[in-house]
């Protein structure tokens, strides 16, 4: 499989003719949840800040964070990077349920954003700014010590080392 593809982002819009609430019961609970992503839901703490376990039908755990509930019409949270030492190097993504009234039921539109892994960069065009790591230049936003701010992209190489 090629990595580049496996981190796209992934958008879905479906329709339902049903009512907002009823797309939100199917997206929000545990019985229901747990069908979307094939894995039971085992905790569902429904808040921001909240946390999100799955397990799949070999016992292995995935762990999310609920970032925004706006009952009844987003739920968004972030897959949490796989643990160092465990099985795959997943470094996370953002699911993001947009629910929306329409004519004949409700709009349900599925985003699913990639998180970078350490030392990834996305491919921009244009002026871009990086932070790379220094060890004698201070920032002027408060990054931490270690951290450059505003240095040209293509250029945060040579300041490294």
């Amino acid at each position: 499989m090629d990595p580049m593809r496996s981190r796209a982002r992934v958008e879905k819009q479906v329709v339902y003719p049903v009512g907002p609430e009823e797309v939100w019961a199917a997206i929000t609970r545990p019985e229901e949840l747990s069908g979307w992503f094939g894995m039971e839901v085992v905790s569902l703490d429904l808040r921001p800040a909240g946390r999100i376990v799955f397990k799949d039908g070999g016992g292995t755990s995935r762990r999310a964070l609920v970032e925004e509930v706006e009952p009844p019409y987003r739920f968004v949270f972030r897959w949490l990077p796989a643990p160092v030492g465990g099985p795959g190097h997943d470094p996370g993504s953002r699911v993001d349920f947009s629910l929306e009234e329409v004519p004949g039921g409700t709009a349900l539109t599925v985003v699913e954003t990639p998180s970078l892994a350490v030392g990834e960069m996305i491919p921009m065009a244009g002026p871009v700014f990086l932070a790379a790591s220094t060890r004698d230049l201070p920032d002027p936003i408060g990054a931490p010590p270690r951290i450059e701010v505003g240095v040209p992209l293509g250029q945060e190489m040579a300041l490294s080392g």
